[in-house]
């Protein structure tokens, strides 16, 4: 399949946005006073008309799980593009005609989830059937590389959701869409035994791991989670996806004990909000040790935690810090984007930025940040 990208090349100003970033005072929680600093207008060709699960990526081969190089968009449509942006310059811009897509490609399948380890990024077919394979991966730099895909092959179903690698790049986690699988509640792990950068087997089901490589955890429904690598063991963040069957409960998976652990038993009361189903836990605050949790709503809007050192336990008396009703974020904008399905999400580990879009906004990245100026300390006990 021949694929259509779109260049953006801006090499030397994207090092020096990088080192301003890093030198940059910190302006405190992006929730503490928010405000909307531009919205991005993503050009024809480069998204779908419903974005799912963004994620950051990067090269570190290190901790990848808090690479936030750069931003991946995805979306749930029939192949549907997925496009590439520096994080540092979406911090930096001051609007959106400082701001471009490095690059976008046209992804055969549904394309609901992708990690990056090394250079590769990898993205999943969610709700395909076996003929098609399950993974593909293309060079993070897809600027100067090749108009070619490599095709990662594994003992697993063409019906991924998100997935995610491990923060050492030696294991994978998936989870499916397709009910008939039977794995809509279920994380499945694989070893990584192959190269990302060839066509070919590259994924081993460890099952010595669980059930045959299987956990299935307490969730009717796992639509999405996130993989971060806490005081030194990598730890798996989700909630309750289908909140027909169960609670808006959260929970995290230490995947080398097994134990699955409550973090948050409701994480939206009955009739709360439009629909309570969890399509996003995020985490902020790893590089510091000052963490927090972050649980959006299918149409609910979002509520943020105070997290324990270790990543186990929600503290202020399991009380969220702050809450952002769909209303407040639509107010935000000034849109109508979070009155619908909104499931696209990131916050950067420090937790100044914030990034979002929505189904009825579905070309948009409302960037948004606190107030420059707000004190960190009226925050830091709610």
């Amino acid at each position: 399949m021949k694929k259509s990208v779109f260049l953006f090349a801006c090499f030397g100003a994207l090092l020096s946005l990088t080192v301003g970033i890093q030198s940059a005072a910190a302006q405190g929680y992006w929730w503490a006073a928010p405000e909307l600093k531009y919205v991005e207008i993503m050009e024809d060709g480069t998204h779908g008309t419903s974005p799912h699960y963004w994620t950051f990526g990067g090269p570190d081969e290190n901790d990848s799980t808090n690479d936030q190089t750069y931003l991946y968009s995805q979306d749930s449509g029939t192949n549907a593009y997925f496009c590439q942006y520096v994080v540092a310059e979406l911090r930096a811009a001051e609007n959106a005609d400082e701001v471009a897509h490095r690059w976008a490609i046209d992804h055969i399948g549904l394309p609901k989830g992708c990690s990056q380890f090394g250079r590769f990024v990898m993205i999943g077919n969610g709700g395909q059937s076996q003929e098609i394979q399950p993974f593909y991966a293309y060079p993070d730099d897809y600027t100067i590389g090749p108009d070619s895909e490599n095709i990662l092959e594994a003992d697993v179903s063409a019906d991924c959701d998100p997935l995610h690698f491990n923060h050492d790049g030696t294991l994978l986690y998936t989870n499916h869409y397709v009910s008939d699988t039977g794995s809509r509640s279920s994380l499945q792990r694989y070893q990584v035994t192959g190269s990302l950068e060839n066509n070919g087997v590259a994924f081993t089901r460890d099952v010595n791991w669980k059930d045959n490589g299987v956990f299935l955890s307490s969730v009717a429904r796992l639509r999405n989670f996130t993989v971060r690598y806490i005081n030194g063991k990598d730890l798996i963040f989700y909630g309750e996806g289908a909140t027909t069957s169960g609670p808006s409960s959260v929970y995290v998976l230490d995947p080398e004990s097994g134990e699955e652990t409550l973090l948050v038993e409701n994480v939206f009361s009955a009739g709360e909000v439009e629909d309570a189903d969890i399509v996003n836990v995020k985490l902020s605050g790893v590089t510091s040790g000052n963490l927090f949790l972050h649980v959006m709503g299918n149409i609910g809007g979002l509520k943020i935690y105070a997290l324990s050192p270790d990543a186990m336990q929600v503290e202020n008396g399991g009380e969220p810090v702050a809450v952002l009703t769909t209303d407040d974020l639509n107010a935000i904008t000034g849109s109508e984007a979070f009155s619908s399905h909104c499931r696209a999400y990131e916050v950067t580990d420090d937790h100044e930025y914030a990034f979002f879009s929505s189904h009825n906004a579905y070309d948009s990245i409302f960037v948004i940040r606190t107030q420059p100026g707000t004190a960190v300390k009226s925050w830091e006990n709610q």
